[in-house]
């Protein structure tokens, strides 16, 4: 019976507005044009947080996000994977190109100001702290892991932690496409292109 209350208040408390989660936001990417969430509407989205000294998560997360990405085949045309930098001191657009690019062609890295940043961490509830920075040019950085997946409308469709198989991270894209209206005039907007 416990466990039952523990549920129903984590659900009461995470479907509350006071916790939404997720929201536009404009920010450069790593081919220094500005990007806004609004330029991937029509397709599904999925966002990693994080930087790329990253030792283990990161890596792992975007190792996550590419797989799938190939294990989609031509469907991963309709889907836009972001890796945002929280580490705009050493991430420069094109480190994060390079850096991106290893893992799959879809991935768009962004950065933006300190201010910009911890804006949109804040509106997608992402958790992070410098260990070390001032004090080492080798610092890292506490921060949380989760992949975010947002239909085509913008919306949170959910949220996957840190370490599920890339097949997991495809069954929540195909159901963020699913979950959604068909594609309508709006989707005319700038979009990154990336040939495979």
């Amino acid at each position: 019976m416990p466990s039952k209350l523990v549920f129903f208040l984590l659900w009461v408390l995470c479907s509350s507005t006071a916790l939404a989660i997720g929201g536009g936001f404009t920010l450069t990417a790593d081919d220094e044009s500005r990007y806004s969430l609004g330029d991937s509407r029509g397709r599904v989205v999925v966002i990693s947080f994080g930087y790329t000294f990253c030792p283990d998560i990161c890596p792992t997360a975007l190792a996550t996000i590419g797989q799938a990405l190939k294990q989609m085949g031509k469907d991963a045309e309709q889907v836009d994977a972001l890796f945002i930098s929280l580490d705009p001191d050493r991430d420069t657009t094109e480190r994060l190109r390079s850096y991106t690019e290893f893992f799959h062609p879809r991935l768009i890295g962004l950065t933006g100001s300190a201010a910009e940043l911890k804006q949109v961490a804040d509106q997608y509830k992402v958790y992070y702290g410098f260990v070390g920075k001032g004090k080492t040019e080798r610092y890292s950085m506490d921060h949380s892991a989760n992949l975010y997946i947002l239909d085509t409308e913008g919306r949170l469709s959910s949220m996957l932690p840190h370490g599920m198989p890339p097949g997991a991270l495809v069954d929540r894209i195909r159901q963020a496409m699913q979950s959604t209206v068909p594609n309508n005039d709006n989707n005319n907007l700038k979009r990154p292109t990336v040939s495979n």
